[in-house]
């Protein structure tokens, strides 16, 4: 074998054993989530089990709010979501396309803002939520999500913007549009892919977000990541069926979004590679 081939085997057997390392844990809830939940545990495990819905069966009687806790989690990632990336196109917009010495300053704020550990911010945040009375609402999840999404989002929808020649917009300009319709009319189509990548990359990391909503969150706006939490925690013993369902339907909505996204995420990672 030449060395190019054994060159090529080791890549191979390592993004293998990549893809079977980061795909087994999800393989094996998927699996436990139809399995007896005598047999999740079982030793030697058991690969081939008569699936049964019993698992998903006993989430309405075990933990009967893990479905409203499913739409708060829907209602607060789409609104964060959409807040974020809309703050994110007019902030991207502003730092490329205008050029003054200040804007260094709101450019250093926002890096700076993602140094800072979430639970700093969250110990000053709950008193103030608290006086306003808006703890256990989707208002201060949705108030945190942006805070510390918006930043990472224009800086990473800037370096987009930057690539698209401003010659497009000053066109558009000559024709009458203003430098904002400019930008809206001919930049933002044509950043489509990015900024659905951006969105997928918001969207996941609020979906998946714990520390907001257990901190302030009690019962009414609880996400469910809070109550597959608990369920784990259970003083009368854990119902592995019913908590590897409950992850089961929880996994579910990302994996709609990347399917649907794809080729935008495909397009963007190509443009990257061909920048590199």
């Amino acid at each position: 074998m030449s060395a190019y081939l054994r060159q090529r085997a080791v890549l191979f057997f390592l993004l293998a054993l990549a893809v079977i390392w980061a795909i087994f844990p999800i393989a094996f809830m998927l699996g436990s989530s139809f399995k007896p939940s005598g047999m999740i545990w079982a030793y030697p495990p058991a690969f081939v089990a008569s699936p049964t819905l019993d698992n998903y069966r006993q989430i309405s009687v075990l933990h009967p709010e893990f479905w409203g806790n499913i739409l708060n989690s829907l209602l607060v990632t789409s609104v964060t979501t959409v807040l974020t990336v809309a703050m994110a196109l007019g902030s991207a917009f502003v730092f490329s396309r205008v050029r003054r010495r200040w804007l260094h300053v709101p450019a250093f704020t926002m890096i700076l803002v993602r140094m800072f550990p979430p639970i700093i911010i969250i110990i000053p945040l709950f008193p103030v939520f608290n006086d306003l009375g808006i703890l256990d609402t989707p208002i201060p999840l949705v108030l945190g999500g942006i805070a510390f999404s918006v930043s990472a989002a224009t800086l990473l929808l800037k370096t987009f913007v930057d690539d698209v020649p401003i010659a497009l917009e000053e066109a558009a300009m000559i024709d009458g549009c203003s430098h904002l319709g400019a930008f809206i009319r001919i930049t933002v189509p044509v950043l489509k892919p990015a900024t659905a990548a951006i969105a997928l990359v918001v969207a996941i990391a609020t979906w998946n977000e714990y520390l907001f909503p257990l901190v302030f969150t009690s019962a009414d706006a609880r996400t469910a990541p809070v109550t597959i939490a608990i369920a784990l925690d259970n003083e009368d013993g854990v119902s592995w069926g019913a908590v590897m369902a409950m992850a089961a339907i929880h996994l579910l909505p990302p994996l709609t979004l990347v399917a649907l996204l794809h080729k935008q995420l495909v397009n963007v990672m190509s443009a990257g590679a061909v920048k590199g």
